[in-house]
């Protein structure tokens, strides 16, 4: 059994908290216990659970901002837009720092959707 420590420092390698990282291995356990024959797909369907918390993760970070958008990107990047954007910088400006930054794409239109419909103010 691995020490807390241990656990700690394999989520923070994956991305997850400890608890998520309890909840993986915990439902991991669950399907390896349901298979009687190990496969090759037993590694992959891992990382689809793995896959799962995050979206599960990023669905309970969209919920409780109080922006409305179901841009994953811009939900992803929701600080980083509206600093950008109460920092002076209009739409256009915005999606090219994304891209240099964080080598995403986000069109102009969503942005100024996102900026229009959540009444963000320039400060």
């Amino acid at each position: 059994m691995f020490s807390q420590n241990k656990i700690n420092s394999y989520a923070k390698l994956l991305g997850l908290t400890s608890d998520e990282l309890d909840e993986f291995m915990r439902r991991y356990k669950t399907y390896l216990i349901s298979k009687d024959k190990i496969t090759k797909n037993i590694l992959i369907n891992g990382l689809f659970i793995l896959d799962d918390i995050h979206a599960m993760k990023w669905a309970d970070e969209a919920n409780k901002t109080k922006y409305k958008t179901k841009n994953v990107i811009i939900i992803k990047y929701l600080d980083e837009i509206i600093d950008l954007y109460q920092g002076g910088m209009g739409s256009s400006r915005i999606t090219k720092s994304l891209k240099l930054n964080h080598r995403v794409v986000v069109s102009k239109s969503a942005i100024d959707r996102f900026i229009v419909s959540n009444k963000l103010k320039r400060s």
